[in-house]
């Protein structure tokens, strides 16, 4: 009889099986890190490249993807590799309009297309309420409520709740002893200007006796808590901007000085900065403005915050007569400082001058944008620069490090500042239509007659989109339906 030697009793197959296993799975993870890592096998050049990887997603999720002619296996939301360069993308789903988007990939990256709203082909719409006038009209930052004002001289105004399929309608007055009363023959009007970002508070202009003016703040949650700012904390605001993400903080420039009014606290902070022409918000603490010609002819962009003792420069100019704007954000933990000066945009990053230390900002990005420029700042996601211009905006990217220049598709005479849908599309009502444009003027989209100057906002949960129309009788708050099913 022959008997079998066991593996165990030879040790030379044992080493190189367990040898051949270890290269096997050494071999399988390296070659899965490279899929993950986006490299794949040219065949043209019989080279191995890095791409980078596509991300889709959509607003009614479940679109047939199309990259490159090459139509995907899986509905939104999903993925694929692809080569460096520059693709096509489209989504198609039955009932909606096409979306179209192009997109360069360099080695490595990731892009994101998980931002496209599809439009219904045909849009439905439904009147909600008749007004027979409406003053003014305000939507909330996070797309909970609108606030509409019907009487200009009236301290009345009507909450829309719009979180739901049905709109929740609630009267708010401001109390009698929240406002300078106007004098005998004297006329009043009260303003929207802008909510909180957590949805609790919205700011009001009291103009009465012919030019004088206060600000208000009226307590969403309970009226009666209302607050003459002006009067409380004997300022004349010429602006006034909410700090953060709360209610309770708030920049106020007076002339051309900018202070942080504090409710909880009751304080108003020593000037922030001096000789401001503008400013943007950054955060709860700090600002960044542009300053006014000083006696030496020069201009700074700068910024400043309650928790450092000096405004600090970052950059000076000459006094030329050109817009100069300053704004910085935070995207994916870095943060970025974005300045117009004329036809100039430049985008720096690294970390700020403070009183004994230098900084070490560095150039990021250069565009020469349209002349004209009436407004900067930067989105509240932080990814885009975005400049007001006389016929349309200005964006640059900064995750794709991408300029973009769009035109309205309709001008008109009592341009306003720009109205974000979301944190990627932007609206319009110029002409009396509600268009929607993405932040780089793609996809471009009508949704319904509007009147111009009022308001328009997503529902929370994406659905419908509410705007102001004309009637026989006045007006009405009119929504149309986004999402079919």
């Amino acid at each position: 009889m022959i008997r079998q030697v066991s593996i165990e009793r030879r040790p030379w197959l044992r080493t190189a099986i367990y040898t051949f296993m270890t290269l096997a799975v050494t071999v399988v993870v390296s070659l899965l890190m490279l899929v993950v890592l986006g490299y794949s096998f040219n065949q043209k050049d019989g080279r191995l490249e890095q791409g980078g990887l596509l991300q889709f997603s959509s607003i009614p999720n479940g679109a047939t993807v199309t990259l490159d002619q090459l139509k995907l296996g899986s509905l939104t939301t999903t993925k694929s590799t692809a080569e460096t360069g520059n693709h096509f993308v489209t989504f198609d789903l039955d009932g909606y309009r096409q979306w179209q988007k192009s997109i360069t990939i360099n080695p490595g990256q990731i892009g994101w297309l998980s931002y496209a709203r599809l439009i219904p082909k045909t849009i439905t719409l439904q009147k909600e309420h008749d007004y027979t006038a409406l003053a003014g009209a305000l939507a909330s930052q996070n797309r909970k409520y609108m606030l509409l004002h019907e009487t200009a001289d009236q301290p009345v105004f009507t909450l829309v709740d719009i979180q739901g399929d049905t709109p929740k309608y609630t009267t708010l007055t401001l109390p009698v002893n929240s406002f300078t009363q106007p004098a005998a023959g004297k006329t009043q009007t009260f303003t929207l200007d802008s909510w909180s970002r957590d949805d609790q508070a919205v700011l009001i202009r009291h103009t009465y006796d012919g030019t004088k003016t206060e600000w208000l703040l009226l307590d969403r949650n309970s009226p009666e808590k209302s607050i003459n700012l002006s009067v409380t904390y004997a300022v004349a605001p010429s602006r006034v901007l909410f700090a953060g993400n709360g209610n309770k903080l708030l920049f106020v420039q007076t002339d051309d000085v900018v202070r942080r009014l504090d409710l909880g606290a009751q304080t108003l902070s020593r000037p922030l900065a001096t000789g401001v022409d503008n400013f943007t918000g950054y955060d709860e603490k700090t600002i960044v403005y542009a300053t006014k010609p000083d006696d030496k002819g020069a201009r700074t962009v700068g910024y400043a915050a309650v928790d450092i003792s000096n405004p600090q420069p970052l950059a000076a100019y000459p006094a030329d007569g050109l817009p100069l704007f300053g704004a910085m954000s935070s995207y994916f933990g870095q943060k970025y400082v974005a300045i117009v000066h004329g036809q100039n945009l430049i985008i720096q990053t690294g970390q700020l001058p403070a009183p004994n230390d230098d900084g070490s900002l560095k150039l990021f990005a250069k565009h020469t944008v349209p002349a004209g420029v009436t407004a900067f700042d930067m989105s509240n996601n932080g990814r885009f620069a975005v400049a007001s211009l006389p016929t349309g905006y200005a964006t640059f990217d900064i995750e794709l490090q991408k300029y973009d220049n769009t035109t309205w598709s309709r001008q008109t005479q009592m341009p306003r500042s720009l109205n974000w849908l979301d944190d990627y599309m932007l609206w319009s009502d110029y002409g009396g239509t509600l268009r929607f444009y993405e932040f780089d003027g793609a996809n471009q989209q009508d949704i319904m007659p509007v009147v111009e100057g009022y308001v328009a906002t997503l529902t929370p949960n994406d659905k419908y989109v509410y705007g102001i129309s004309k009637t026989d009788k006045g007006f009405a708050l009119e929504r149309a339906k986004l999402v079919i099913n």
